[in-house]
């Protein structure tokens, strides 16, 4: 079978963990079967998970531990950086929309002056409040979905 060593190496962990779909699982059991090269990757691979799971923390060396540990402070930054972002569009999304709706829900402009052209129309004035709250609602939806499996990614730093 014709196919690209790298990119199958890409797929190898994956296939380990059995998060592949059916096609490229069956891909790869193909090209398991015909390339000696991505099977011994795959051989290495299964012998390093088999000895990095007998390992325990206590018996790393202190260079390898402040490895570990510096690995996990640089995140530090980035979850800061990205609870500061998610704060101000809080305020600036939460405190502009609420602004515009109440505007435009109470026809301020019309109270004031009670002139019939500063009337805005009934659909503007609930169909805008509503079109915000349903992209507000689905933006943060979709914002802390990513954060989650951020955080859980086991492919967040594969390369390909």
């Amino acid at each position: 079978m014709k196919h690209s060593c790298q990119e199958t190496e890409s797929l190898i962990s994956g296939y380990l963990d059995r998060e592949l779909t059916q096609s490229d699982r069956q891909r790869v059991d193909l090209i398991l079967e015909d390339c000696d090269r991505c099977a011994a990757s795959l051989k290495q691979l299964k012998k390093l998970r088999e000895s990095v799971s007998t390992l325990a923390f206590d018996q790393l060396t202190k260079t390898e531990k402040d490895n570990m540990t510096k690995k996990a402070k640089t995140g530090l930054g980035a979850n800061l950086g990205q609870l500061l972002a998610i704060a101000g569009l809080i305020l600036v999304y939460g405190i502009g929309s609420f602004w515009l709706s109440w505007e435009l829900i109470t026809d301020a402009k019309f109270v004031e002056t009670g002139d019939a052209d500063d009337k805005v129309p009934l659909f503007i004035r609930f169909g805008i409040p509503t079109l915000i709250g349903g992209v507000g609602i689905l933006f943060f939806t979709v914002l802390f979905q990513r954060l989650k499996t951020a955080r859980i990614d086991k492919y967040r730093d594969v390369q390909i």
